[in-house]
Parts: C-alpha cells; structure tokens; sequence
C-alpha cells in the first residue's frame, strides 16, 4: 500500500523483529519488554515520517492493557487519517496466522485452536476508533491500486500524512 501511494510503510513487527536480532530470544516477558520499546521506537518513526502507512496489532478496547500498540498518538499525526480494517473470517485468519512464517522470537507455538480462541476474544472487544474507516475483505485477493483511491478519495486528495491500519 506504501509503494502504491508513493509514502513510506512503517511495520511495527519488523522494528520487533530487529530488536529480537539485536538482544535475542526470551520468555514471555522478554518479548512484551521488547514489544513495548518497538512501539516507542514505531511511533518515533511515525512522528518522523513525511507521511507513512502505519501497520500494527493495534491496541482496542476490551483487550488487555498489555496488548496491542497503543493508539493515543496517532490523532496527533495528521488532520485526516484512515483506518484500512482488514476482514475476513476467523477460521481464515486463525489459518493465516498460524501458516505464516515469522521471526522465533514472537514465540508463536500455539495450536491453530488456541489462535481461533484468542481471535474470536479479539473480535469481541471494541472496535478502533480512529480516522476515516474504509473494511476491505481479504478473504479474497485485494486490489491494492483500487484500495489506495479510496483512501486518497476519503482525504480528499493526496496526503501529506496518511496511515493505513491493519
């Protein structure tokens, strides 16, 4: 979505991911201590960027504290920001995640049950209150080029800033 928009892609899992490079692989409360420090070092980026798409597990009412990127930020980013919500089925989404291949570090060993579970509590909380919204089925294939004007038609133009939310 960056590169068809011409702005920056900011992904909080590759700042994670190179920090789990840099100072290794841990339990359970290494990884949310490092979690934490990418989403100061993600929103640093952000605020430094002329404009970025911003891509995220982003934190929602309803979840844990602990979970998630915190939100608060991003209203000061820009007058106009949307909010690509990504839908699909959980079944599809449990099957997505649990195919994917990331970095050890993340500590994703649990049974494709367990990320159905923790979907479906996800699906119940509340709902990201930021921006200008537009859902995009993903249960089939996504026309990126098509997605970007609508974002750029829900700003009304092209945007000095703009942040895409997964």
């Amino acid at each position: 979505m960056g590169r068809v928009l011409g702005i920056q892609m900011i992904d909080k899992d590759e700042i994670l991911e190179a920090l789990f490079e840099e100072r290794g692989i841990g339990d359970r409360a290494w990884k949310k201590k490092l979690s934490r420090e990418s989403d100061a070092m993600f929103e640093r980026q952000a605020r430094a960027s002329a404009g970025a798409v911003l891509v995220s597990h982003w934190h929602v009412e309803g979840m844990p504290e602990d979970s998630g990127t915190r939100v608060e930020w991003i209203g000061e980013l820009a007058s106009s920001i949307v909010n690509v919500h990504c839908v699909c089925d959980v079944e599809t989404a449990a099957r997505r995640f649990f195919d994917r291949k990331r970095h050890a570090g993340h500590l994703d060993s649990r049974s494709i049950e367990e990320v159905i579970e923790s979907l479906r509590k996800t699906e119940r909380c509340g709902e990201l209150k930021i921006g200008k919204r537009i859902d995009v089925d993903t249960a089939c294939e996504v026309d990126i080029e098509g997605l970007a004007r609508a974002v750029v038609s829900e700003l009304g133009g092209f945007p000095s800033r703009c942040a895409d939310f997964d």
